[in-house]
């Protein structure tokens, strides 16, 4: 996908067509920057000019051009909002968009442990959840953990710990 998910549309804000937005990024100022964002509305991509953003400590409130009252944006609640991957923020070393993460297989030792289904955050750090065998595994996406990630052949090398998936 040539698509990146920033954000989660939550409700509307107020009266005059602003948006309640949950921000999946670590970075919340990062939509600041953004001028434009896309909507996944019945499948298909739409995009959107932004008219005001404002930031707060956890979440953002954005409204739309040519969107002022509350009916105009009522049937935008739950909706995710992307950016193309190309006017994305870029990665710093050790930075994953965690979409790209997802699908990865798992190995140890060369030993295929089993595949990425998702990633959340559990508050001290961000946990992989690995299908393995048909149950859900929450291994810390730590640095000291990992191995090796290539995201090109969709691959992370964990670094086992003791007995961790005994």
């Amino acid at each position: 996908m040539n698509y990146l998910k920033i954000g989660f549309i939550k409700k509307p804000h107020g009266l005059k067509g602003e948006l309640k937005v949950l921000p999946l990024t670590d970075n919340i100022k990062r939509f600041l920057k953004l001028k434009k964002v896309l909507l996944l509305i019945n499948d298909n991509f739409i995009e959107y000019n932004i008219s005001n953003i404002k930031v707060s400590r956890e979440e953002v409130i954005i409204r739309f051009e040519n969107f002022n009252t509350l009916n105009d944006v009522e049937s935008f609640r739950n909706v995710y909002i992307y950016v193309d991957r190309n006017d994305a923020v870029p990665c710093n070393d050790w930075e994953f968009y965690s979409q790209d993460l997802i699908d990865c297989n798992v190995f140890f030792n060369g030993e295929h442990v089993g595949k990425v289904i998702d990633l959340v955050n559990s508050g001290a750090n961000d946990n992989l959840i690995i299908l393995k065998d048909g149950t859900e595994i929450y291994y810390p996406f730590v640095r000291e953990f990992i191995k090796s990630i290539d995201l090109g052949d969709k691959k992370i090398e964990i670094l086992q710990m003791e007995g961790f998936f005994d």
